[in-house]
């Protein structure tokens, strides 16, 4: 089982790394699923991606410590909204247009919901003295 949490992980983790320069697609989930198998399956690979500067700055600081900047932000809105302007402008469909429309609209409100603490104020945050 130890040998298939270390693959599963392996694998999340490459998509995970790829997701970070292809637009539209999220890293988080990834990576979060690379900690999961990995804290399975062997402490040193689960202490490799914590200590890891990409793990820290994208899911540790902006997930647990809820410190992704406005600047951070607008900047996925934007890539998201210039991705779904493709398929909005070459579509013709109405109902692409909407439902593309409403995509974006929803991942922003739900961002700036969790940034902002409007909802799931504790779902993921660390208390200070368990960072240690």
């Amino acid at each position: 089982m130890r040998y298939l949490y270390i693959l599963a992980g392996l694998i999340t983790f490459g998509i995970g790394t790829v997701t970070i320069w292809v637009p539209g697609i999220p890293t988080t989930p990834f990576y979060l699923l690379t900690a999961f198998f990995w804290g399975r399956s062997s402490e040193r690979l689960h202490s490799w991606l914590i200590n890891n500067k990409h793990y820290k700055t994208y899911i540790h600081e902006g997930i647990y410590q809820r410190k992704l900047s406005q600047r951070g932000r607008i900047v996925i809105y934007l890539v998201t909204a210039a991705m779904m302007s493709i398929p909005f402008f070459t579509s013709g469909k109405l109902w692409l247009q909407i439902t593309l429309v409403l995509a974006s609209l929803s991942q922003i409100i739900s961002m700036e919901g969790f940034y902002r603490g409007w909802w799931m104020n504790n779902w993921f945050l660390v208390k200070e003295d368990d960072e240690a």
